[in-house]
């Protein structure tokens, strides 16, 4: 048997007297099975422009865009594909943020599956709005709270047509 050694550690200990804002956690990419060889169909991805508060406290659009990528594992598509079926799962969904422009999917067919690499891949907990119990005969409460995680790429290159990237 191979010997367990721990190394220095860079954990977290969360007590009951700490605050610690679980948004700025970041998770190792090497706990999760992410695919390194993934692939996405032209109208998979859904973009929005960026906004952030002013001086005023109003919402104002930064001119850019975050745009979230539906991807496949693409030797699960080749191998889905190859024996005839037409039921390929469910997806995995990759936000990339600061894009100062949207993708260009002009040059490919509907329902095409196109190669697409992303860099500097993080895994970071996600805020979602939920109910939450406030009391007996009380109401039903929005809150927001950590309970999913969320798949971050700084960039993306799309396609490796013919030896040529495309971005």
């Amino acid at each position: 048997m191979a010997k367990l050694i721990l190394k220095n550690s860079s954990l977290i200990s969360l007590n009951d007297s700490e605050n610690t804002d679980l948004g700025e956690l970041k998770f190792d990419i090497a706990q999760f099975k992410v695919p390194t060889a993934l692939v996405v169909q032209k109208d998979d991805f859904t973009s929005r422009v960026a906004k952030e508060r002013n001086a005023n406290g109003e919402l104002v659009e930064t001119g850019e865009y975050i745009i979230t990528f539906k991807v496949y594992d693409r030797p699960f598509i080749e191998m889905v594909l190859g024996n005839g079926s037409t039921e390929i799962g469910s997806p995995i969904t990759v936000v990339v943020e600061h894009q100062d422009s949207l993708p260009i999917f002009d040059s490919f067919e509907d329902g095409e599956f196109i190669p697409i690499t992303f860099e500097g891949l993080k895994v970071k907990p996600r805020k979602v709005q939920k109910k939450s119990f406030v009391g007996q005969g009380k109401p039903m409460v929005d809150t927001w709270q950590y309970s999913e995680i969320k798949i971050e790429a700084d960039s993306y290159t799309i396609g490796d047509v013919n030896g040529t990237k495309a971005k």
